[in-house]
C-alpha cells in the first residue's frame, strides 16, 4: 500500500487497469495524494487497513460474477468503514438480482456516491423496488481530463468522411442507429463511412457480425478498431470527421468526456443525462433527438469546425475539482464533531 495524506480514506484501486472505472479510481487517488491499495479484485480478500477506505463498484468489476463482487465488497465493508462510488447504476428494466446487488452494497457501505443526479434518481428508483430506502449520498460528476497537448486536427481531405462512435460496442450504444443514419446519408450522395473506436463487450461478438451485415447492406465501410493504446486512440479521435455519442440510456459517460478532453464537440443523443452535462458545460456538445440525427450529421459535415472546441477551451469539471468534492464529502462522512455545550445565559444587569 502506498501512503501519503493520512487524512483521506485509503483509495482501493482494484480490478483490471484497462477498465475505465479502475482508471478513474487511479486518477483520483493520484490527484488526491491519498494512500492507495492497488491490485486485482483479490486485494479485497486480504487484510483491511486500519483506516476508512473508498472503492468503486460495478457488479462484475470485483469478481467473475455479480455474487462474487458483492460478497467481496460487503465483507470488506464489515471490516473497515468504506464509502463507495457506484457505477453502471441499474436502469428501470434491470433484473431484481442486479438491483439487490446494489442494495446490498449500499446497506453495507458507510456512504455512497454516483456520477450524476440522473444516476442518483435511478438508484433511488431501483432500490425502492426491493423496499430499501436510499440514505443521503453524494453526486460527483465525472471529470474532463484534458489531453495535453491537444492533438492537431487532421487536414481536410477530399473523399470519404468518417462518423465515429467511441467505447465498447454493445446493444443500445447507438451503433445501429449510426449505421442507419450513415446509410441514409449515402443515399443522399454523402460519402461517409463508420468507425467504432473500441471493441465488443464480452458476449456480444454476434453484434459485430450484425453491424458488419448492416454496413454491407448500406454500401458502407465499417471499421472496428478494437482496444487502442491512449496515444493511438487520441490520434484517431482527432482524425475522425464527426464524433458521435448515441448511447440510448446514458446515466454517466466517460466516453462523452473523453471526446471533450481531446477538443471535440460530440453529437449527443438527447436525454436526462445529456441535458444534465450540457447544462454543466454549455456548448460542449450538440444535442439531437432520434429524428434529428441525420440533419445534425449533415450540419457537422458541412461545417467541420463545429465539431471542435475552440483552442484552449477545456470545459469542466476537471479532475482536481472532482477530488475536492470527494475530500469534502469524506470529511462529512468519516469525521465526527462533538455536539456544542448548551450555552449559559447570563442575566443582563
Amino acid at each position: 500500500m502506498t501512503s501519503s495524506r493520512t487524512d483521506l480514506p485509503v483509495q482501493v484501486v482494484a480490478g483490471p487497469r484497462r477498465h475505465g472505472v479502475v482508471e478513474y479510481a487511479a486518477q483520483l487517488a493520484s490527484v488526491l495524494g491519498a494512500p492507495s491499495l492497488v491490485g486485482g479484485p483479490e486485494v479485497l480478500d486480504g487484510p483491511a487497513p486500519d483506516a476508512p477506505t473508498h472503492l468503486h463498484f460495478t457488479e462484475r468489476l470485483l469478481g467473475a460474477t455479480a455474487e462474487e463482487s458483492v460478497r467481496r465488497v460487503v465483507d470488506w465493508c464489515r471490516r473497515t468503514p468504506t464509502t463507495v462510488t457506484l457505477h453502471d447504476v441499474p436502469q428501470p428494466w434491470a433484473s431484481e438480482d442486479r438491483v439487490r446487488a446494489y442494495a446490498e452494497v449500499v446497506r453495507a457501505a458507510a456512504g455512497w456516491a454516483v456520477s450524476s443526479h440522473h444516476e442518483a434518481a435511478l438508484l433511488r428508483r431501483a432500490l425502492s423496488r426491493v423496499d430499501v430506502d436510499l440514505p443521503p449520498g453524494a453526486v460527483v460528476h465525472l471529470p474532463v481530463v484534458p489531453v495535453v497537448p491537444r492533438p492537431e486536427p487532421a487536414p481536410a481531405e477530399e473523399g470519404t468522411a468518417t462518423l465515429a462512435a467511441l467505447g465498447f460496442v454493445y446493444p443500445d450504444k447507438g451503433h445501429r442507429e449510426l449505421l442507419q443514419a450513415a446509410t441514409e446519408l449515402r443515399a443522399r450522395g454523402r460519402e461517409v463511412d463508420v468507425v467504432c473506436l473500441g471493441s465488443a463487450v464480452d458476449g456480444h461478438a454476434d453484434l459485430l457480425d450484425e453491424l458488419h451485415r448492416r454496413a454491407e447492406a448500406g454500401g458502407l465501410r465499417l471499421t472496428v478498431t478494437g482496444w487502442l493504446p491512449d496515444d493511438e486512440l487520441t490520434a484517431a479521435m482527432a482524425r475522425v470527421t464527426v464524433p458521435v455519442s448515441g448511447h440510448r440510456h446514458l446515466s454517466a459517460s466517460a466516453s462523452v468526456n473523453r471526446w471533450v478532453a481531446v477538443g471535440r464537440r460530440p453529437l449527443l443523443l438527447d436525454g436526462p443525462y445529456a441535458r444534465e452535462v450540457d447544462a454543466l458545460r454549455p456548448g460542449a456538445h450538440v444535442l439531437h433527438d432520434d429524428a434529428g440525427l441525420v440533419p445534425a450529421l449533415e450540419r457537422a459535415l458541412d461545417d467541420p469546425a463545429s465539431t471542435r472546441l475552440p483552442d484552449g477551451e477545456v470545459p469542466g469539471p476537471d479532475l482536481p475539482a472532482a477530488a475536492r468534492q470527494y475530500a469534502a464529502w469524506w470529511t462529512s462522512v468519516h469525521r465526527t464533531v462533538a455536539d456544542p455545550v448548551q450555552p449559559v445565559l447570563v442575566p443582563f444587569p
